[in-house]
């Protein structure tokens, strides 16, 4: 069954009884209020405080559908889904009185938007507050990779200390970066690295070439890019156009040799034994993942042992200003469409129902 918030600080040293005293007072305040806000996947003490202090807030495990469908009643007045949960029709029709389904990050393929859309209940994410957290983190994947960090690093420790003689790095100066996805993240990559003297290619059927005209930009298709670019870095959104756009087909299409990051969706890339067969075969010379196909991964497969794949786990946005940026931006739009107000267009995904 569904389990109430344990409501705790991070960081404390409280003794737990004090902890679990305070929880139980703060479970039987709230269960003397109707209105209810279901999280899927917890957020912090202090969101709750701040912006659902009002309403009861129920605590669901992400990967427990079972207990996030027992949860749904009349009363449930908002979603907050995080992870995988899948907000399907079947969980929005089980919540009569939903006025808002919110995810946390600026990705919402997990939410059956249409089915939100025609309830009129706006789907609400955060595509801009953690937009400078990934591309730093790309950008660090990107040197790991051009500079062999991780090799480097394996060699030392097993007294290859002559292989210095006989491997080079990747210079950026005068390299070819191809960004698929020129958005908040894929743009703010490029404005990291432009001292890096690289030349940039992007791929993206959303933008025309006069949007970004001006950033010494070139726009090409996918197999231009792909052809021409010795690191390519995918921040697309994950639709039914791009699930699998690193497939077989596309494969073959990189320049020999070329790196390889993702830092938007694992599904974007079609599968691992893809990636493996592309190292093997020198197509690619080094991968870089944060989002993974399936997360947790299955570590049985080849690629998580691969010696030319780095792998860090889906927390390209977990830094404290990003966290508290997205959290921040989550809770007022949540409370402002609770209050009948209207939240910020830009961090609505289906803006058609707040038009009106």
């Amino acid at each position: 069954m569904p389990a109430e918030l344990v409501h705790t600080m991070e960081g404390t040293t409280t003794p737990h009884f004090v902890t679990r005293l305070k929880t139980i007072e703060h479970i039987m305040k709230r269960r003397k209020k109707q209105h209810k806000i279901v999280l899927v996947g917890p957020l912090p003490d202090w969101v709750i405080e701040k912006f659902f202090s009002d309403v009861q807030v129920i605590l669901i495990e992400e990967s427990s559908r079972s207990d996030l469908l027992s949860s749904l009643d009349q009363e449930v007045i908002g979603i907050v889904a995080r992870g995988s949960a899948l907000i399907d029709s079947e969980v929005i029709q089980a919540a009569p009185n939903l006025q808002v389904i919110a995810r946390t990050g600026a990705g919402y393929n997990t939410v059956d938007v249409e089915a939100a859309s025609l309830r009129r209940i706006p789907v609400l994410y955060t595509p801009g507050a953690m937009s400078r957290a990934v591309a730093e983190h790309t950008v660090g994947l990107i040197l790991a990779a051009a500079k062999d960090l991780l090799g480097w690093h394996q060699r030392v420790l097993e007294g290859a200390w002559q292989e210095r003689y006989h491997r080079l790095n990747l210079d950026l100066e005068g390299a070819t970066l191809g960004i698929v996805g020129l958005g908040s993240i894929g743009r703010q990559v490029w404005h990291l690295l432009q001292n890096f003297d690289l030349t940039v290619l992007v791929t993206d059927p959303y933008l025309e070439p006069s949007d970004f005209a001006q950033e010494r930009l070139r726009s090409v298709p996918l197999t231009e890019l792909l052809e021409n670019s010795d690191i390519v870095t995918l921040h697309a959104p994950l639709t039914d156009e791009t699930r699998g756009l690193i497939n077989a087909a596309n494969i073959e299409n990189f320049k020999p040799g070329a790196i390889l990051i993702n830092t938007a969706r694992g599904e974007l890339v079609e599968s691992y034994d893809l990636l493996y067969s592309a190292l093997e075969s020198g197509r690619l010379g080094f991968v870089a993942l944060d989002t993974l196909i399936s997360e947790p991964p299955d570590l049985s497969h080849p690629i998580f042992h691969h010696p030319k794949v780095l792998f860090s786990g889906h927390v390209a946005a977990r830094t404290s200003r990003a966290q508290e940026r997205m959290f921040r931006t989550l809770g007022e739009d949540m409370k402002a469409v609770l209050q009948g107000k209207k939240p910020r267009r830009e961090n609505v995904v289906n803006p058609q129902v707040i038009d009106a």
